[in-house]
């Protein structure tokens, strides 16, 4: 009887072992999340995590002679350096060291050059001699529309005809002014021979040899002379886009005329970036800035059009005439220039530089843009 009892117990204690094992089992195993929600995150031991923060932005120093307040830092230098750290979602920010703070206006380039600035705008003129092939853009009535001379210099770029004379730095962009005009203090010049001999303030490089060529006697102006300069008459003649009236405050003094014949563009004016500072940014930063760079030079034409326009209206309100010549006069003054194509492309193939097809080609995409430069022999 004993024994039978014995059998009984195990024979219970087996199913009840049978039956809780496996619920011991299935409870242990986490349940599955139900369909459409979304399972729970791991454990963390306690500990929460954060995102890493964002790299700090690279920062660049920009230079330039302006001041903030002049017409083309508030439409151009600042909203040009916003618009690249916001495209570069602040991967870079700039502090502008404005009006020369980091040094003089002609030493610009070497500012940039040698890493003192990371970029600035910077003209050619300011150093005779040296930027000689981009000087093409600057020879006396090459075109009626700068922005058609603007796309020029571009594609001359683009094609590597100036590589050899600005390659100490990252080229960006050309910046073009807006044709050159002739303002008179107290005469009005209706001929070529009346025109020479004048005194005329010397813009700098290649233009300065423009002026002589057509028998006008260039004389070197500072920035900070130029009111005394119109004043007291040490010029008779002011070549310059018209904003120039306004700019330096012409109308408040004696001003005669401007002569409305577009006597040549500057464009060999370039915005540079320190080579081995480009060179250390990320590429995708690298091509926002040349696009960014690239566009405003438009946005700068479009100021120097704007500002031109401006003047006029106050010209006019100044009692400033604006005139011209008859065709026939017209082409004696373009004649006397042309000389200087042929003396610029001399200059260069002595230099050993290809002058003759580095004209022909500038010609040649001027034409093909509408443009009628002058025909060389």
């Amino acid at each position: 009887m004993e024994r039978k009892k014995l059998l009984s117990l195990i024979v219970t204690i087996c199913l009840v072992l049978s039956l809780a094992v496996p619920l011991v089992l299935f409870s242990a195993c986490p349940t599955p999340p139900e369909e459409g929600t979304t399972p729970p995150p791991p454990p963390t031991n306690g500990k929460t995590t954060t995102p890493p923060p964002p790299p700090e932005p690279v920062e660049l120093k920009f230079a330039t002679f302006r001041p903030p307040a002049d017409p083309q830092s508030e439409v151009w230098i600042t909203p040009m350096l916003q618009a690249i750290e916001e495209r570069t979602n602040g991967q870079v920010k700039f502090t502008v060291h404005w009006a020369q703070a980091l040094g003089a206006t002609r030493d610009q380039y070497i500012l940039v050059r040698d890493g003192i600035a990371d970029m600035t705008d910077f003209s050619g003129a300011w150093v005779p001699g040296k930027f000689v092939l981009s000087d093409v853009g600057n020879l006396p009535f090459a075109c009626e529309d700068p922005a058609n001379l603007l796309e020029t210099m571009f594609t001359l770029s683009e094609e590597g005809y100036f590589d050899t004379q600005w390659d100490e730095v990252e080229f960006l962009a050309w910046n073009s002014t807006t044709p050159y005009k002739f303002l008179f203090r107290e005469v009005k010049p209706m001929t070529l021979e009346e025109l020479k001999g004048l005194k005329a303030r010397a813009p700098g490089g290649l233009a300065t040899e423009c002026e002589a060529a057509i028998g006008m006697v260039p004389v070197s102006v500072l920035p900070g002379d130029t009111y005394t300069a119109w004043q007291t008459g040490l010029v008779d003649v002011w070549v310059h886009p018209p904003g120039a009236v306004v700019k330096y405050k012409f109308n408040e003094l004696p001003t005669r005329a401007m002569l409305d014949a577009g006597f040549f563009t500057m464009v060999n004016a370039a915005m540079i970036f320190n080579k081995a500072k480009f060179a250390s940014l990320p590429s995708d930063v690298q091509e926002t800035i040349k696009e960014v760079v690239r566009e405003y030079a438009a946005v700068y034409l479009q100021s120097g059009i704007d500002t031109d326009k401006d003047a006029l209206a106050v010209m006019a309100a100044a009692g400033i005439e604006v005139y011209t010549w008859p065709d026939a006069e017209l082409d004696k003054l373009k004649a006397a220039a042309l000389p200087m194509w042929e003396k610029y492309i001399s200059d260069l193939e002595s230099a050993g530089l290809p002058g003759r097809e580095l004209v022909g080609r500038f010609i040649e995409i001027l034409e093909s843009l509408g443009e009628e430069p002058p025909s060389l022999p």
